[in-house]
């Protein structure tokens, strides 16, 4: 199983700087950038593992979204 997530955002290259080298149990998880959008890979071998990786990644990127939200300010 396979899911890409393509996020275009004036917080892409933060986002990818922050979690390039993260890792999740189970998964194959990629990062990569093209121009302002970047692209997260992540790949199981079964949709449980595929909803877990999802989550925490969407989560800490929602994470990083907001502390430079708040850094802004």
């Amino acid at each position: 199983m396979k899911l890409i997530i393509e996020i275009e955002d004036e917080h892409s290259h933060l986002i990818f700087n922050s979690l390039k080298y993260e890792t999740a149990p189970r998964a194959k998880i990629n990062f990569s950038m093209k121009g302002k959008k970047l692209i997260m890979e992540i790949e199981t071998d079964s949709i449980s593992n595929l909803r877990a990786a999802c989550n925490s990644f969407l989560k800490w990127i929602d994470m990083i979204k907001n502390i430079a939200y708040l850094m802004n300010k």
